[in-house]
């Protein structure tokens, strides 16, 4: 096919079949960028509107809503004008909520050399525990969790635990990810005084009100 050819001033030329190719390829090369571009912005808006709610679909995303945590209720109050105990009258469990293999039993193994009283030793039957310290127990053991608290050094805190009787004075140790070999020297739990008033943490609820979170 004969190139095109133009009349400029009354003398026939022949149009440029390089210049007339560059110019379709730029036309495609705009209509293919521009598409491309027009899908990737409704791609985004479509992502968005699933992602915040609008747009539902038949298939879990992966991204839409968070997966709620788990909430630690207050903890409990002394009961009023409750002293410390003598942590050799406390039966005690002690639970592993770490991934830490072994470390409930290295730690109740620790407190049976002490002369403490220790029950079950085992894995935490809720799973893991992703705090320092927790220790559960029933509504008549309060005084002997808060008692039993003072052998770590760590974050220590006390929960109800419902799944028991109220009457049970068992207290749980529950050691958690964050627990760093916090309990004290034989020598220091030993200095521990018996009959000390027993402070009652900022925030704390009465345990017929206390929610639990440990059960």
């Amino acid at each position: 096919m004969a190139p095109a050819s133009t009349n400029l001033g009354g003398v026939s030329t022949l149009a440029d079949p390089r210049a007339e190719y560059r110019r379709r390829l730029r036309r495609r090369q705009t209509i293919v960028i521009g598409s491309l571009l027009s899908g990737m912005a409704v791609l985004t808006v479509v992502c968005f509107m699933i992602w915040s709610g609008v747009l539902t679909v038949p298939w879990d995303p992966g991204f839409s809503v968070a997966a709620p945590k788990e909430t630690t209720a207050p903890q409990p109050c002394p009961p009023e004008d409750s002293v410390s105990v003598d942590l050799n009258t406390i039966p005690i469990n002690v639970y592993n909520g770490s991934s830490t293999v072994g470390l409930a039993t290295s730690v109740a193994e620790t407190l049976r050399e002490m002369g403490l009283t220790i029950g079950n030793t085992a894995d935490w039957p809720k799973g893991a525990y992703d705090g320092d310290i927790m220790i559960t127990t029933g509504t008549a053991g309060i005084a002997n969790a808060y008692s039993l608290a003072r052998i770590f050094s760590g974050d220590v805190i006390v929960q109800i635990d419902e799944t028991v009787e109220p009457d049970d004075t068992t207290v749980s140790i529950v050691l958690g990810a964050l627990y760093s070999s916090s309990l004290l020297s034989e020598d220091e739990i030993g200095a521990l005084a018996i009959g000390e008033p027993l402070v009652s943490p900022v925030g704390c609820a009465t345990a017929s009100s206390t929610p639990s979170s440990a059960g």
